[in-house]
């Protein structure tokens, strides 16, 4: 399984070779330069090509929001799909998930996957609107 690099274990105010980014971000060496063919920015001119950490922090969380893509209102994230789908017959479960939040579970439309969300108790109203609740013994 793969982790997401964090950007704030590289100090913004440093240049890093790309060892040294490779070793912060406790990732390979290959990924770095592999990241530079994809468009990282690098002090190119000379050679150990340089990396300036405000550089590669801005480049990491603009990869990681490049990813996210935001639910419709009636759609849940299928696990399979590894995208927004909705629900088989718009019918879900709530579990509790801590004391302000609730999971919603289904099986996706398209694939027969699971599929979940997680929502704010403050909006079931609005939710079950869009979805059919199957009761749960916990809710």
């Amino acid at each position: 399984m793969s982790k997401r690099a964090n950007p704030m274990a590289v100090k913004a105010a440093l240049t890093y070779e790309i060892k040294d980014a490779a070793k912060a971000l406790g990732v390979s060496v290959a990924t770095i330069r592999n990241w530079i063919k994809d468009g990282l920015p690098v002090m190119a001119s000379q050679k150990p090509f340089l990396i300036l950490g405000a550089e590669l922090r801005a480049y990491l969380r603009a990869k990681h929001r490049a990813k996210k893509s935001p639910l419709k209102h009636n759609q849940l994230y299928c696990l399979s799909c590894k995208t927004g789908c909705e629900p088989h017959n718009l019918t879900v479960t709530p579990t509790p998930n801590s004391p302000r939040t609730l999971r919603i579970t289904g099986t996706c439309g398209r694939c027969g996957g699971t599929s979940s969300r997680i929502i704010s108790l403050s909006k079931v109203s609005e939710f079950a609107r869009s979805f059919h609740f199957k009761k749960n013994g916990n809710i």
